[in-house]
């Protein structure tokens, strides 16, 4: 019986040593495009789910400002007129997934099983660079786009977001053949620059 507490008891540290590796990491999946030769214009105005609007989000001018000053980490400048780019964003959460998980732990008197029910849901952040030329002639080119997925439980999009674009920075005019796994931190620099107001 002692070597079956000293069994669980193992079991227990080794998925808090599990747990504290990963306390606020973030994985995200990142696929990208950009055209072959990208266009010497960086001037650019962002277009997202403005709460003006009907179907508005009231998160999208905090998320713009994450946004603006990931663009400008990358040498983007952001204008009120006449832009190179219109950088078109949309984002989500959902794809809801439930898993149930069975324990058996031993007992004195014999065995105890406990149950455990986790919800994860599905991150989603497109963002698309359109020549601004070609949208205006009513035939919007994309110059290039990224797209980052991350899957995760409890923190709501607010809070993952910055983390999300921090990962996504990299990609802003390149191409990604296949999906490619990022890592980021809640405590990085970049994503700690992110969120400053």
């Amino acid at each position: 019986m002692g070597a079956a507490i000293a069994l669980t008891l193992a079991n227990v540290i080794a998925v808090f040593v599990m747990l504290g590796h990963n306390i606020g990491r973030v994985d995200v999946g990142i696929t990208a495009y950009a055209q072959p030769e990208l266009p010497p214009g960086k001037q650019f105005v962002l277009q997202g789910p403005d709460p003006r609007y009907p179907g508005g989000d009231p998160s999208w001018p905090a998320y713009a400002r994450i946004l603006t000053k990931a663009l400008e980490a990358q040498g983007f400048v952001p204008v009120a007129s006449s832009p190179d780019l219109i950088i078109r964003v949309t984002y989500r959460v959902g794809d809801t997934l439930t898993s149930v998980s069975t324990t058996t732990t031993p007992a004195n008197d014999g065995s105890r099983d406990s149950t455990t029910v986790s919800t994860t849901n599905l991150r989603t952040i497109q963002v698309e660079a359109l020549d601004a030329a070609s949208a205006a002639a009513g035939k919007p080119t994309v110059v290039w786009s990224v797209r980052a997925q991350s899957r995760g439980a409890g923190d709501g999009l607010a809070r993952v977001f910055p983390v999300m674009v921090a990962a996504m920075e990299g990609y802003v005019g390149v191409t990604a053949e296949q999906e490619v796994s990022v890592s980021r931190y809640y405590s990085d620099p970049e994503v700690v620059r992110l969120k400053q107001p």
